[in-house]
């Protein structure tokens, strides 16, 4: 069974407000979407950023889980993730040169790789997902699994 581990670039600790403030939230978009790939058979693992330290977090959840795909999955669902704040953006890069070192595809999701996702690409990435993306990333990951044959270029949502 593929291994897809999931996270998302939203630091508190790097939004000083926010930390000073200690507001932090629980990454719905990406549990959500977790949930639905785990329900489409799919091993699931989990990375919460929130409250991590920096991106050397999630160099260890990838050295621990070893998975096939890195999906960074922005929560679409917090007006934070929508605002971008680049350094926020920086850790998304940070994250995908550190899913490269593992071998595993890479997998954006995000308001902020929706606007630019030519950048995300650019940056390492091998799919952006646009817009909502949990039915793109299923109808991605059963491509990729060769699960369907669909042609990349018919999978709607794909960048």
């Amino acid at each position: 069974m593929k291994k897809v581990l999931f996270g998302q670039s939203y630091y508190l600790k790097f939004d000083a407000k926010l930390w000073e403030a200690m507001q932090p939230y629980p990454p719905l978009g990406t549990m959500y979407a977790a949930a639905f790939i785990r329900e489409k058979g799919y091993e699931v693992a989990l990375f919460d950023a929130m409250l991590a330290e920096s991106e050397s977090e999630w160099a260890a959840a990838l050295e621990r889980e070893r998975p096939d795909y890195a999906v960074i999955y922005e929560d679409n669902f917090n007006y934070l993730s929508k605002m971008c704040l680049s350094r926020m953006r920086e850790a998304a890069f940070t994250m995908i040169e550190m899913a490269r070192q593992y071998e595993c595809q890479i997998i954006i999701c995000g308001s902020d790789a929706t606007d630019h996702a030519e950048a995300y690409l650019e940056a390492g990435a091998d799919f952006v997902l646009l817009g909502e993306g949990e039915m793109t990333l299923v109808e991605l990951l059963n491509r990729l699994n060769g699960r369907t044959d669909t042609p990349f270029d018919e999978i709607l949502g794909l960048a």
